[in-house]
């Protein structure tokens, strides 16, 4: 990226338009991993350069600008996602992990497409009733099927921060499971 340094304080000094065009194709990116759609994706890179925007005066330049960017494009992902309020669907990636795609497959009677379908939804509901640490980071990583490395770029956190929220996490979701 192409930057001028400001008279006497040795600060990058970059313009609104600079930071657009470096960062758009990222944050899309960013937004689409999250999010699996290619609307709410660019209605997340829009909002964040439009908050960048209405805000760019009060820019900290020695700050990490990056990070800003990032952290408000997951805000604003996790925010359309409460949105949409995501129902999991005999074809949702989450269904993928736990085979219950190839299931419904096999599943000639209606009846038992309900039962996979009413399964779904009770696992949907067993996860939102996570504490929300663990629920953020188990609907990433089964529900958005993203990487343990993508998890931890988004939440900026340790590998082993991550690692030990999804087992404690799956591990409260089992024990809801068998109560329920």
């Amino acid at each position: 990226m192409d930057m001028q340094h400001t008279v006497g304080r040795g600060i990058p000094a970059i313009s609104y338009e600079q930071l657009f065009e470096h960062y758009k194709d990222k944050i899309f990116s960013f937004a689409w991993k999250i999010l699996r759609s290619k609307m709410d994706s660019e209605e997340a890179v829009q909002e964040t350069f439009l908050k960048l925007y209405v805000n760019f005066e009060r820019l900290d330049p020695a700050g990490s600008v990056s990070s800003l960017i990032f952290t408000t494009t997951k805000n604003i992902c996790i925010d359309i996602l409460r949105k949409r309020k995501t129902k999991l669907t005999l074809a949702h990636p989450m269904m993928k992990h736990e085979g219950w795609e190839d299931q419904a497959a096999e599943a000639q009677r209606p009846e038992d497409v309900l039962i996979l379908k009413e399964a779904s939804e009770i696992l949907l509901s067993a996860i939102e009733k996570l504490p929300k640490a663990y629920r953020l980071m188990v609907y990433q990583r089964y529900v958005l099927d993203m990487s343990m490395e993508e998890i931890v770029d988004m939440n900026q956190v340790k590998m082993n921060t991550v690692k030990s929220r999804l087992k404690r996490g799956r591990d409260l979701l089992k024990k809801h499971m068998e109560k329920g």
